[in-house]
């Protein structure tokens, strides 16, 4: 009788998010990648509030990191190359205007709470 020999139990994304050549699945990244803007809009947003930044440089400020944090961060953190989920853009889908709407939140509420 032949012995069956179980897979290794998976890691929890949060622990494998910093984790650098492991085998994501195109879920489990747009996953990782969406937590990921959320988190960084929010603190971005919330401090141009509380500094009392106002006008269009903050909207080109985030527009540019949006655009160059997260393909730096599964690049040279995670070690994965974007070609292999179908590109920039569909790794970013979902987490675009999630994004936007979590830093103009907290941009406004804190600049209004502070400010205003």
């Amino acid at each position: 009788m032949g012995t069956a020999t179980a897979a290794a139990p998976r890691l929890p994304l949060r622990q494998r998010a910093f984790m650098r050549d492991e085998d994501w699945r195109k879920d489990e990244l747009r996953t990782v990648v969406f937590w990921l803007i959320a988190a960084a809009s929010l603190a971005l947003g919330g401090t141009f509030g509380l500094l009392g930044l106002r006008g269009f440089p903050c909207l080109a400020v985030y527009v540019a990191a949006l655009v160059a944090g997260p393909p730096a961060y599964w690049t040279a953190i995670l070690g994965v190359d974007d070609e292999d989920f179908g590109g920039k853009m569909e790794i970013l889908n979902d987490s675009i205007g999630a994004g936007a709407a979590a830093f103009l939140l907290a941009w406004t509420g804190v600049y209004t709470a502070l400010h205003v």
